[in-house]
């Protein structure tokens, strides 16, 4: 009976056009302005809960966004916005 309604449903036009749409009206791509200088766009994200090693137990990960480059900084779980920030000055 399942298949049949199924079928039946596909190829309803009424149904097709009442059904009602389930997500949001997709609007137009925009293009994304292309970073033109070195270090000048990054992105900073943090891998953390990982096997203590020398009292650092997360690692924080700056990527250049134009050369890909990537510096990887010992931390600690536990770092917040002003340690983050002096890490960045310190290594970067």
């Amino acid at each position: 009976m399942s298949r049949y309604i199924g079928q039946y449903i596909s190829i309803c036009n009424l149904y097709l056009w009442t059904k009602p749409w389930r997500h949001s009206s997709v609007s137009e791509l925009q293009l994304l302005s292309a970073p033109n200088a070195w270090w000048n766009t990054l992105s900073v994200n943090f891998v953390i809960k990982l096997l203590e090693s020398s009292g650092h137990d997360a690692v924080m990960t700056v990527m250049d966004a134009v050369s890909k480059k990537v510096h990887f900084i010992l931390t600690h779980i536990m770092v917040i916005a002003e340690g983050a920030a002096q890490l960045f000055l310190y290594y970067i």
